[in-house]
């Protein structure tokens, strides 16, 4: 559910390129990343200088505990942090966006129902055993099983069949085109583990007592249920490029505001990624404990209208006059102290992994988002909903959600609307992502929100395709659902970004969900420290590779 939720080497560039056969080849090692493609949105960074000194151990904050290490199930923040450091994808993100290489080196379309994939050679799993094809097959299959419980079957919906043709390479059949497969292969379902150890531990896999067996430089230590998740440097590593300077790593789940800022500013917690804003960063900011990151993000803040066939917000222009009315600026400063921007669509600018110049004009040709009360009581007029309620589902336990849903109260009244807010508590919220009856209850509901890699298409397509993974309220646009479907048949990227541009365009007009700021990566950092990555990257692969001692 994507609700709420919740090396010692020097990076060197990458050359990634799409050869006119039909071959999307890397020619540089695993673990490189590429040079950024752009000057850092809003001066934000992508890394923090390289570590240079060896640390036994760090203690990491999550925003709860981690309840699985597979990356079948591993679907919210705590999962795939975690994850993303013991298990390695066949592409890898960096932290630009771009994907490169990771334990494929290539993947080659000799048709275009045909995706060829060539294995990197040496690459063993922790225990030393060899990575074979048989190992990417059982990986690939695993997600591709509807029943498996798994969340990534609809991303690898176009596969047919995963069949290994060669020593070191894997052959998948398509049903159609899919030039989003690459990027599909870098995150979660492109994750490889070990066949031989997943069938022998079965459903176990995955939990505390099933454990794991991947291929990445940390290896699972010690975890037990409810306490803390310990990852422990994988001295084995196959990488040999790669020797991470942090022994340890504690993962330790810590949900409350005010234990979390004490447990960093007195270095009981040595770093986190903030995933929900925090009230006290200002306080945070002021300590010389620790130092505040800001990078580039896939993130999206925005209001999900629950049902497009009924109430108020089922009328665009009313969707437009809310957005006209929201104060983005009031809201970034109360709850994101600067730490966002206000966001013109959906798909911002963290997002652009690729043909950056034209998702940069495309985004310069839409309105900036500003207040505009008069021109939004017009529209509340036009579409007869003066005097309506509109009810927004919101949780009073969650800051963040409780600060959206009154920012959004205000606004609506002011236009001429009536607005109510259906609290529930923080464990129920989910329950607007998962159940339509709880969705029936509300027209809108918040969502912090992002793609699986750096493409707005990707984000695009689960909430306009129908029956996409976030397809709750039946947004129904026949273009923009025939317009992400070619992008993702295009096997040129400029076209891809064509396609995905004018469906974007259209989505900003219809407003299935109202674009609210797009926030940025956010890390906080024990000032002995330095060395993980500051963009969405973290949550796909390994961040912490460099991360050690300063001096």
């Amino acid at each position: 559910m994507q609700g709420v939720r919740r090396r010692t080497i020097a990076i060197t560039a990458t050359a990634l390129t799409l050869a006119a056969s039909g071959c999307y080849r890397d020619t540089g090692a695993a673990g490189e990343t590429a040079a950024p493609s752009g000057a850092p949105q809003q001066g934000l960074i992508t890394n923090t200088p390289p570590g240079t000194g060896k640390v036994d151990r760090i203690t990491w904050a999550l925003y709860r505990g981690t309840t699985s290490i597979d990356p079948l199930t591993a679907g919210d923040y705590p999962e795939i942090t975690v994850t993303s450091l013991m298990c390695e994808s066949l592409f890898r993100q960096a932290p630009d966006g771009s994907v490169v290489s990771g334990l494929a080196t290539a993947l080659d379309f000799p048709d275009a129902k045909t995706a060829v994939l060539t294995l990197r050679d040496g690459v063993t799993f922790w225990d030393g055993s060899s990575m074979t094809a048989d190992d990417v097959v059982f990986s690939i299959e695993r997600n591709r099983d509807p029943k498996a419980g798994g969340y990534w079957a609809p991303v690898l919906n176009r596969v047919t069949s995963v069949e290994a043709t060669g020593p070191r390479q894997v052959t998948l059949k398509l049903k159609q085109p899919d030039y989003w497969l690459r990027n599909v292969l870098s995150y979660m379902p492109g994750m490889v583990i070990s066949k031989r150890y997943a069938e022998a531990q079965g459903r176990d896999y995955g939990t505390v007592k099933g454990g794991a067996m991947c291929t990445g430089s940390y290896k699972l230590g010690q975890w037990r249920t409810g306490d803390v998740l310990s990852v422990v440097r994988n001295d084995r590593y196959w990488n040999r490029a790669a020797a991470p300077l942090v022994r340890q790593i504690d993962f330790k789940g810590i949900p409350d505001e005010a234990t979390l800022t004490a447990a960093l500013l007195t270095g009981e917690v040595d770093g986190a990624y903030l995933e929900l804003p925090l009230s006290t960063m200002d306080q945070v900011r002021a300590s010389d404990a620790v130092k505040v990151y800001r990078g580039p993000s896939y993130l999206i803040d925005a209001l999900i209208v629950a049902d497009m066939g009924r109430g108020p917000l089922s009328d665009a222009r009313v969707r437009r006059a809310l957005s006209l009315a929201v104060d983005r600026e009031a809201y970034i400063r109360t709850l994101y102290k600067g730490t966002a921007q206000p966001a013109r669509a959906l798909g911002t600018p963290g997002t652009w992994g690729y043909e950056r110049a034209a998702f940069q004009s495309a985004w310069d040709a839409l309105p900036a988002p500003k207040i505009d009360l008069e021109a939004a009581r017009r529209l509340v007029q036009e579409a007869g909903a003066a005097g309506k309620t509109v009810r927004f589902g919101m949780s009073n336990e969650i800051n963040k959600l409780a600060t959206e849903a009154n920012l959004f109260k205000t606004a609506a009244e002011k236009i001429g609307l009536k607005a109510e807010l259906k609290a529930v508590s923080a464990d129920a919220y989910s329950a607007f992502f998962l159940d339509p009856k709880a969705r029936a209850d509300v027209d809108g509901f918040f969502t912090t929100n992002y793609p699986n890699w750096a493409d707005p298409g990707a984000l695009y397509a689960t909430l306009s395709i129908p029956g996409g993974p976030q397809d709750y309220g039946g947004y129904r646009n026949p273009d923009v659902a025939d317009l992400l479907e070619r992008a993702r048949g295009a096997e040129d990227p400029g076209k891809r970004a064509e396609f995905t541009v004018q469906a974007q365009r259209a989505l900003t007009e219809d407003m299935p969900w109202i674009p609210i700021v797009a926030p940025d990566t956010v890390l906080v950092l024990n000032a002995k420290l330095t060395g993980a990555t500051v963009s969405s990257q973290h949550l796909f692969a390994p961040w912490a590779d460099r991360l050690g001692g300063v001096g």
